[in-house]
């Protein structure tokens, strides 16, 4: 929930408020996750900790050009992730991505990449 709400948080100051929220969580039921995003080109793919299985994130792997590993500041690199969508008023048309994560280790909170769907 406190994920939830700063993603909500972090997509109002961004202009684009989320209207749907979804966990991530690999079809194993695990939930710890590594994230690698590409900021420039705007993706995101999380590796399953678990069974290793790829999440591939708003089907965004393909735009990917130089994906880079997250860590939270402690230096984790297993994360509970979500994901916030925006849509454009008149459709159910995503117009803007959220990718939020928590660290357990340090409880810290966070939106570690964001794109604008074209």
């Amino acid at each position: 929930m406190e994920l939830e709400k700063e993603i909500q948080r972090y997509s109002k100051l961004n202009g684009y408020p989320i209207d749907v929220y979804e966990p991530v969580v690999c079809s194993c039921g695990c939930s710890e996750l590594q994230l690698y995003s590409d900021d420039d080109e705007g993706g995101a793919i999380a590796l399953c900790t678990e069974c290793g299985s790829e999440i591939d994130i708003e089907n965004s792997k393909s735009y990917m050009e130089d994906p880079v590993q997250n860590l939270c500041r402690c230096d984790n690199d297993r994360l509970k992730l979500g994901v916030g969508k925006s849509y454009y008023s008149d459709s159910r048309e995503v117009r803007w991505v959220y990718v939020g994560a928590h660290c357990g280790k340090c409880n810290l909170f966070g939106v570690y990449v964001d794109w604008k769907e074209t």
